[in-house]
Formats: structure tokens, sequence, C-alpha cells
């Protein structure tokens, strides 16, 4: 009976024993049975895009200054807010130097075509004494009058061009509309100031054509072309974006007073983007944001959860034979919560979806 028990109480150990041991290797080893999410490669498009403030402008418009070389301000032709075509009348100016000028140049052609038509009578007269031989010195006085005929014809000449002269001078007092297009402003009061400061009298715009103007990096310079597609927005107006595409990328760039002093310089190009389709509820002077896209293209990717961050670069897990691989991997663009890969993995690959901290090279796990 004693036999019994002792042989009894060692199965009991021993199957006590068993059960602790498998239970220590379970809680040992959670990931070698957890089965654990894996993603593959997936084709997707990718974007890319260069990010850049503009102002939002008119793509036409006319800024009228005031030009006191020109005489005094007589009137303003137009009000704010009218339709104006090329060519419309929009401000005249007076200046009495220019009417006095015009009122002696044609005195002077008055008197040069009286002074020629004197020669040519007297030149006819000679011509009827030379006719009935009563006059032996004609021939010299002809030639006298002749060259004297030929000089008043140049005086003539110069006095037509002096009075086309003063004349186009007396148009130019009158401003007209170099586009079609709105009167935004009128201010009659401007002056005529320093060229920093000055304010223009009319400003005209073309309402139905607006573009966003900005400035690019060297390097974005030559990644952005003419037509590619923009999408612009603004942190004024919230929530709504617009359409546009690139019209016009500087060839030269643009020097700011920064840089003439300074020995590092931060070249920049000019860009504009032309608003397609509905117009921003905004006015010219808002600040947008332009999103330009540079490139589409078929790419291999994976979630960006997948990835883990290290100082010396970034890994995937990829699971083969139930077995944990650490991959150094080089990763291109970003498209919304994916990444692209480049370099590293293959599309057979099973990828950890969510690599964990306690994930090592080597390890063991039941990927799903």
């Amino acid at each position: 009976m004693r036999k019994k028990i002792i042989i009894g109480s060692i199965l009991i150990i021993m199957i006590g024993l068993f059960i602790g041991f498998n239970i220590a290797k379970n809680q040992a080893k959670p990931a070698s049975t957890a089965a654990i999410k894996t993603v593959k490669l997936t084709p997707k498009e990718i974007t890319s895009t260069v990010m850049t403030p503009g102002t939002l402008s008119f793509s036409e418009e006319q800024f009228i200054y005031e030009e006191e070389e020109k005489g005094k301000l007589k009137g303003i032709a137009v009000k704010e807010g009218e339709k104006v075509k090329a060519g419309t009348p929009l401000l005249t100016y007076e200046n009495k130097e220019l009417e006095l000028e015009e009122q002696q140049q044609a005195l002077a052609a008055e008197s040069s075509t009286l002074k020629l038509e004197q020669l040519q009578k007297r030149l006819s007269e000679l011509d009827e004494k030379k006719a009935g031989g009563s006059d032996a010195n004609a021939k010299s006085e002809r030639d006298q009058l002749q060259l004297e005929l030929k000089a008043a014809e140049l005086e003539q000449k110069q006095a037509e061009i002096s009075q086309e002269k003063v004349k186009a001078q007396i148009e130019d007092l009158t401003v007209h509309s170099k586009i079609d297009g709105t009167v935004i402003s009128i201010e009659q009061e401007a002056g005529a100031g320093g060229p920093e400061d000055r304010q223009p009298i009319i400003h005209i715009g073309h309402e139905k054509k607006m573009i966003v103007r900005g400035l690019i990096s060297e390097y974005d310079a030559i990644k952005i072309k003419k037509k590619q597609k923009v999408k612009v927005t603004s942190d004024v107006i919230r929530g709504k974006s617009w359409q546009g595409v690139v019209k016009k990328v500087g060839a030269v760039p643009v020097q700011t007073a920064a840089e003439t002093t300074s020995s590092d310089q931060t070249v920049q190009y000019p860009v504009e983007v032309e608003i397609k389709g509905k117009k921003p509820e905004a006015k010219p002077g808002f600040k947008m944001i332009m999103e330009i896209e540079t490139d589409k293209r078929q790419a291999q990717t994976i979630p960006e959860t997948a990835v883990k961050k290290e100082t010396d670069g970034q890994y995937v897990y990829v699971v083969r034979k139930n077995v944990l691989k650490k991959v150094k991997v080089v990763i291109g663009e970003t498209t919304g919560h994916d990444l692209e890969v480049t370099k590293g993995v293959k599309a057979e690959d099973q990828i950890i979806a969510h690599p964990t901290d306690d994930m090592y090279d080597g390890m063991e796990v039941n990927a799903e």
C-alpha cells in the first residue's frame, strides 16, 4: 500500500513538472505561438508634390501712377467697378506749356508755308520775264531763288515734324487702358512720392483670370514644368481647394535685398500658377498654398507602421520559415499612410505589419 502511495506521488510530481514546464515555455515565447499579421509589397500610385506659398493676383493688371512731368491731373474718365476695354481713356493731364508750344508750332508752320508760296510766286514771275527777254540777269536770280526755295521746303518739313511731335505729346496727356478688365480702385489723391511708397491712381484687373505668384528653390525649379497640375488652398478659407496649372517658371532667379549684403545667397525662382475652373472667394493679395504635382508613377509600398526607425536607418521584419529576419530598407516617397520601398525587400516577402519593441532578428514567430 505504501509502495502504491509513493508511486502515485511520483507520478503526480512528474505531471506537475511537465505542466509547469509548458506554461513557463509559453510565457517565455508569447510571439512564437501568437499569430502575427504580415503584409506584402503593394503596387500603388505615388504622386510627388512641391508645396510653396504664394499670393493671389490678377492674371492681367495695369497700375496707373501719377506722372508729374506730364502736367496737372485734369480729370478721371472712369469709375470704380466699371468695365473697360483696351484703348479706353482713363485719365487726362493738363499742360499749359504744351498748349503754348502747339500754338507756336502752328504759327511757325503757317509762316514757312507763306514763305514757300512767296518764293514760288517770285520764281513764276521770273520765268515770265525770261520768256519776254526783258531781264538779262534772270538766270543768276533764278538760281538764288531756287536755293531759297529748297531751304524753305526744308524749313516747312521741320515745322511739320515739330508739329507732329507736339501733337503726340498732347495725345499722350490722355492715358488709355492697355487691357480688358475692371476698374478695381481709384485713388485721386494719390501722390507721386518715391518709387517704393507711391500709390496708383487707377488699378485695373482682369477678374476672370486669376493667378498665384510664388517662389521656389533652385532644386524645385528643376522639377517644376509648365502645365503641371496644381492644387491651391488657403488657410483663411478652410476646407476648400481650387485647381490650377503651372503657367510660368522664371528663367532667372529673384534677387532680394538680403542677398546683396550676404555671401550666403538663397537662390529662388518665380513661379506663376493659373487658376482653372471656379475662382477662389478671395481677393487679390490673399496668401495661398500651392501643391504642385511634379511626378505620378506606380511604386511598391508598405504601411508606415511596418517600418522601424533606428539611428542607422530604417528596418522591417521579414518572416522566413517562421523566423524573423531584420532587413534594412530604403524609403522613397510618402503617400497617405503608406511608404514607397525602393530597396531591401522583394514582392514575395512577408513583412510584419506592426513590429513590437521586443522583436529581434532570429526570433521564432507564427505569422498569418
